[in-house]
């Protein structure tokens, strides 16, 4: 009966407690040897409770039918919660060997990245040595761009539950450190602004990480 409230058992208690009490009180607290009397008082009795029980009873199987769905939904999130955190793991240590790959004689991508791509303002990334540079570099090692994109949906996913349920923003501010901790935020940055160099704005997604494109970072 854990599942029902204070209120529920007292509501309980006095439907069942009063139309005992009306009938002792009706036809007295003396018991009676006659047989036809104690039929009479079961029959009253029978009569009286059936449906209350029958009314509880179903209470009973509403109650469980809710705590069942919310079983199933705390099942839910914490699956999707998850996955999401195992993308995470994997995108961020694909990428972190990625990015460790030369791009010119001396230079990883990732130096190629923070060298180039952390410009001032959203307008630079739009101009066209920004976007030749991108279309480059995506040339060479296409999975960077690849990886990085499929960080996005599954950070939209845990922010779209954060309004609702704490497990959800508490796993999308992990996420965000996670990413921050194993690639830098410095790369973050320059992986959000090469993203947007490279589809040129076409593809629509929240920016986490680079302040020219309103990312706030892992906090």
């Amino acid at each position: 009966m854990a599942f029902l409230t204070r209120r529920g058992v007292l509501a309980l208690a006095v439907a069942y407690a009063v139309p005992l009490l009306i009938y002792l009180s009706t036809f007295g607290f003396r018991l009676s040897a006659d047989h036809t009397r104690w039929g009479e008082f079961g029959s009253a009795m029978a009569g009286i409770y059936a449906p209350i029980v029958a009314l509880t009873t179903l209470a009973v199987l509403l109650a469980q039918v809710r705590i069942q769905s919310q079983l199933n939904d705390h099942e839910f999130r914490q699956s999707h919660i998850a996955q999401a955190r195992a993308d995470i793991d994997f995108y961020a240590l694909e990428l972190s060997e990625k990015l460790k790959g030369v791009a010119t004689p001396g230079t990883s991508y990732r130096e190629l990245l923070h060298r180039n791509f952390q410009p001032g303002n959203a307008n630079a990334l739009d101009e066209e040595g920004m976007r030749t540079l991108a279309a480059d570099v995506d040339s060479l090692e296409p999975s960077i761009l690849g990886i990085w994109f499929g960080v996005y949906p599954v950070l939209e996913g845990l922010a779209a539950g954060s309004s609702e349920h704490v497990t959800f923003r508490m796993a999308l501010n992990s996420s965000l450190q996670k990413l921050v901790a194993l690639l830098s935020f410095e790369t973050c940055v320059a992986l959000d602004n090469f993203y947007r160099a490279r589809t040129e704005g076409k593809v629509k997604v929240e920016y986490r990480f680079s302040p020219i494109l309103g990312g706030r970072g892992a906090i």
